[in-house]
């Protein structure tokens, strides 16, 4: 008898335990697919929990993890259904819909997925432009605004300039090494730029700044990042338990936050201030006030500059990574850079930010970097209030609330419809009417979408062109780089779009 108690309490856990997961992780993504499946929506075939995850692991374990995204987009089209994990994903690649989706139009229907926030919230908080919605994105997104105006960005140079040539004056140190991972090097280089300009002088002279900027940061993120690759942080209660490197992400967390609210004590008493001529962001976080007069609370200001320093050093580092890789494998476009760069900054010329604005051709580089291998490739917006996307005659979705769109840039930026030749870096695409000024005008607005659209675009993406411009310029008129042969050169994305193995290359001075 005690047996068959035993027995029936047994199922009963399993009954229960299966009907809790097949309601919260199961039913609605079911629903969404149906939803669209019946609007002639294509897609993969709707895998409760896993979805394409064994595929998808598959490739990147093939090295083909971006080819596989880009063959479902050949298979199905445009527009297409597939499971990543428990989620259902509408993955979208026209731009006509990515117009109402991140337009303003419909602004008020998305909000960004809880992904972002599970993922960073131990080391940024929830009280960020990052992850944070609503009114509470828009107000601090207007107190923000402002530092990233361009005679703020002018004044950040400086500090560019000297953390590159620091960098450079290291490198030609080590020049007896036979190689460098110029990835590795670049992420060094950009964490430090954007917390410098972010937390002022305390970076530069208080004794174990870099230790936890530069290690304690990165140990950090290297922890977030194997968790992301392994599904726990696409799963909240997972991410929550005490496994799978989280002590480590908590204990670095704590000492980042000790060391960011110290800084910020430092600088309201007066014993730091910027490194540049205008405000840095932390002097803007401290003294920015909203419609009603309210500043930001220290919570907000320590999480504002942590994100910024999240944000603002990974994608700008493996835009530089792949503009080098380009540079390298592409004689005519390296000695166009060189020979701009040489025309324009004679060695006895002093570096200013006009000089910059006068190097049409680096310029177009970059954004041509950004079409074929643009650092943050995959952005996410959840629908929270249903409403129909597309128009009349053309291809119309009524979009269920709870969906998860999703936009792959590396694929929408190699469309044959909208880029000619997308497969070939040409950066005569972005070259400037030397009449007008103006860049050439898009087959479509939302066709390029390297720092997303809308009102929630990357604030900084004035901050990373600029900063990438000054370190590519640097480079370029300093150094000669030679690619490692016999490496294996694949993208993969993690935090960013980076080189998967790496990117070697041997540096010597020009």
């Amino acid at each position: 008898m005690s047996f068959i108690l035993f027995l029936s309490i047994f199922f009963c856990i399993i009954l229960t335990i299966f009907l809790i997961v097949y309601w919260k992780l199961v039913r609605h993504e079911k629903l969404c697919y149906d939803i669209l499946r019946r609007q002639g929506v294509p897609g993969e075939p709707f895998v409760p929990l896993i979805g394409q995850l064994f595929t998808i692991n598959r490739a990147r374990a093939n090295d083909e993890y971006m080819m596989y995204y880009q063959k479902l987009a050949e298979k199905h089209g445009p527009v297409f259904l597939m499971g990543f994990g428990p989620l259902t994903r509408l993955i979208v690649h026209e731009p006509d819909l990515l117009a109402d989706v991140l337009g303003r139009s419909h602004a008020q229907d998305y909000k960004k997925t809880t992904f972002t926030s599970t993922v960073f919230k131990s080391i940024i908080g929830m009280h960020n432009l990052l992850v944070n919605e609503g009114e509470e994105h828009d107000r601090a997104r207007k107190m923000l605004n402002p530092g990233f105006h361009f005679i703020n960005l002018q004044s950040m140079v400086s500090i560019m300039i000297n953390q590159t040539r620091k960098m450079i004056e290291e490198l030609f140190i080590s020049h007896n090494h036979p190689s460098v991972d110029l990835q590795k090097e670049f992420s060094a280089l950009t964490l430090a730029i954007i917390a410098s300009c972010a937390l002022g002088k305390n970076f530069e002279t208080v004794s174990n700044a870099k230790d936890v900027i530069n290690q304690t940061f990165t140990v950090v993120l290297e922890a977030i990042e194997y968790r992301t690759m392994c599904m726990i942080n696409q799963i909240p209660f997972l991410a929550e338990m005490p496994f799978w490197h989280k002590r480590i992400i908590d204990k670095g967390a704590q000492e980042i936050t000790r060391f960011v609210e110290q800084i910020i004590t430092d600088r309201k008493q007066g014993r730091s201030e910027s490194l540049c001529s205008e405000r840095d962001i932390l002097d803007l976080l401290l003294s920015t006030v909203d419609d009603l007069g309210q500043s930001f609370t220290d919570e907000e200001i320590r999480e504002q500059a942590l994100a910024f320093i999240l944000a603002g050093h990974e994608t700008t580092a493996n835009l530089l990574s792949w503009a080098m890789y380009v540079l390298m494998t592409n004689e005519t476009v390296l000695r166009a850079c060189v020979d701009e760069i040489d025309q324009i900054l004679p060695d006895d010329v002093d570096f200013t930010y006009e000089h910059i604005n006068s190097l049409p051709i680096c310029e177009a580089v970059l954004l041509e970097t950004l079409r074929l291998y643009p650092p943050a490739p995959f952005f996410a917006r959840n629908c929270i209030h249903e409403h129909t996307i597309g128009s009349e005659g053309g291809l119309q979705l009524k979009i269920p609330v709870n969906t998860t769109i999703f936009v792959n840039t590396y694929v929408l930026h190699r469309r044959p419809e909208f880029w000619p030749r997308p497969l070939e870096f040409d950066y005569s695409r972005w070259l400037r009417n030397p009449i007008t000024g103006y860049k050439p005008k898009l087959a479509h607005p939302f066709c390029y979408l390297p720092f997303a659209a809308g009102p929630r675009d990357c604030i900084g993406k004035n901050f990373a062109l600029l900063e990438g411009k000054v370190i590519l310029i640097m480079l370029l008129k300093q150094c000669h780089f030679e690619l490692e042969s016999g490496q294996k050169i694949i993208p993969e994305m993690r935090i960013a779009l980076r080189p998967k193995y790496g990117l070697w290359a041997r540096v010597s001075k020009r």
